[in-house]
């Protein structure tokens, strides 16, 4: 801006002494103002125009800082109140690494790899890092996955402990099998909705498919009847959150499942489906995702997911062939999950389906 003022004030001397022929000074000083005087007027106009236009540019220049610092303080501030919904053992990233160790808010120390190609169930089985033979057992029976083309695929989730020699067998199972995601903190039943929202996470980032079976490691599941249920044209395709729904339940105050009016203060929790076994197409996932932010996080989790759906204006609807908290260990064909279904009964139940089991080292 600076240059330009200076050749215009140059040209404004020059151009009258072009003029005067370039007279010496002295001699042509009077015929150099005569000659000057009808360009005076012109020159010192530009000279304002130009003085203007520096100083509003000036003042364009710090607006736009002011503005750009004020926008990246609101970015802190925000990131702050989101981060205060986490307890202290969250990781609140909000940034995704480059060698995929991080998602959203979650410190991964293990990852399950999806296959390349869609699937139609993506299963999340929710279990403790000492729960090895659950995990054994879902491999050798309905969570095998080598049954169905490959179309389904079992993915366990988990914490840590502070048992140094089962962190290892961890380590060691993770190598080998290669389906579980693991997280960078302690198991804790206060816990479970950070592990579901975890799973859900890292769902969506790393797989593609079209519903989402959220299952824990002691129930039984009926992979090839879910499979058909599934694939009926009355199955929605999109807006499902299916179980065995619950409406009305009470809000406890005292014992292991308590909540204090604080975490949540109203009496009755919304509807939801027991947590046992649920089933979500993959767009409630997603749309659960935008909300973990802004619910905190209720202890019991499959509470938290009816809060979730209540929220994102999902509606539940209720299976009776979820079934919950059977006393017999009976395989019936319409029953699409079983609960509890562990040991004997899970492989009673998988040879009454298939009359076969898969040995898995």
């Amino acid at each position: 801006m600076y240059v330009i003022e200076f050749i215009s004030a140059a040209a404004c001397i020059y151009i009258p002494m072009e003029l005067t022929g370039n007279k010496l000074p002295v001699r042509a000083t009077i015929h150099f103002f005569k000659k000057s005087l009808p360009l005076l007027p012109t020159c010192i106009s530009i000279l304002l125009l130009l003085s203007v236009w520096r100083v509003l540019n000036d003042v364009n220049v710090k607006v736009t800082s002011l503005a750009a610092s004020t926008s990246k303080t609101n970015t802190i501030k925000q990131s702050e109140t989101n981060s205060s919904l986490l307890p202290s053992n969250y990781y609140a990233t909000h940034e995704r690494s480059q060698v995929q160790h991080h998602i959203h808010r979650t410190k991964l120390l293990s990852i399950a790899v999806c296959p390349p190609n869609s699937l139609f169930l993506l299963v999340l089985v929710s279990t403790n890092v000492g729960n090895f033979n659950r995990r054994q057992l879902i491999r050798k029976t309905w969570g095998a996955d080598y049954a169905i083309e490959t179309k389904w695929k079992t993915v366990f989730l988990l914490g840590k402990n502070s048992n140094d020699k089962e962190m290892e067998n961890i380590s060691k199972e993770s190598e080998i099998y290669g389906d579980m995601v693991q997280a960078d903190y302690h198991e804790h039943f206060w816990n479970m909705s950070y592990k579901v929202a975890m799973g859900f996470e890292w769902s969506v980032k790393y797989c593609t498919f079209n519903y989402l079976l959220k299952a824990d490691d002691d129930v039984f599941v009926n992979t090839l009847g879910l499979m058909d249920f599934l694939s009926k044209y009355t199955t929605p395709r999109k807006k499902l959150y299916t179980g065995n729904i619950m409406i009305g339940s009470v809000v406890l105050r005292n014992g292991r499942y308590a909540v204090t009016p604080e975490e949540y203060n109203e009496t009755a929790y919304k509807p939801y489906c027991s947590g046992g076994g649920y089933v979500l197409s993959r767009d409630v996932v997603e749309k659960f995702l935008s909300y973990f932010d802004v619910l905190k996080p209720l202890k019991i989790d499959d509470a938290y997911i009816g809060l979730l759906a209540d929220r994102a204006g999902v509606k539940v609807t209720h299976n009776e062939d979820f079934r919950m908290y059977e006393n017999k260990c009976e395989f019936k064909e319409t029953t699409l999950v079983q609960h509890p279904a562990t040991g004997d009964c899970a492989i009673k139940l998988y040879h009454n389906m298939t009359g076969q089991i898969r040995q898995v080292d």
